[in-house]
């Protein structure tokens, strides 16, 4: 929990920022890493394995679309996952970075 000395003494601000700056680079390092590994897996399966692979996707997902309400509904629920990824991740830094604040006040006096 957090208490007004340790807010007043880094700023509540101050952690707020930090906290969610924290969590889009986290959000960011993740999709860099599922990017490279995608990069990685084609460049090992090769040109002809990807165009096969695309071909099945066109055939499955664009050939017959699904309908425009559940694309928009899908999308929100992403939209949703993420938002809620990147709330959890700032609570989480805001929280040890408190902690770590009190911390530091108990330790000075």
């Amino acid at each position: 929990m957090q208490t007004m000395s340790s807010c007043d003494k880094l700023g509540c601000m101050k952690i707020k920022v930090v906290s969610e700056l924290v969590s889009v680079i986290a959000i960011g390092a993740l999709v860099g890493l599922w990017a490279n590994g995608m990069h990685q897996k084609w460049h090992r399966l090769g040109r002809e394995a990807f165009m096969a692979h695309e071909s099945q996707n066109f055939d499955k997902l664009y050939a017959n679309p699904p309908s425009l309400m559940h694309l928009v509904l899908m999308s929100v629920v992403i939209a949703l996952l993420i938002f809620a990824l990147y709330k959890g991740i700032a609570l989480v830094v805001a929280m040890a970075l408190s902690a770590i604040a009190e911390k530091s006040e108990t330790a000075q006096g």
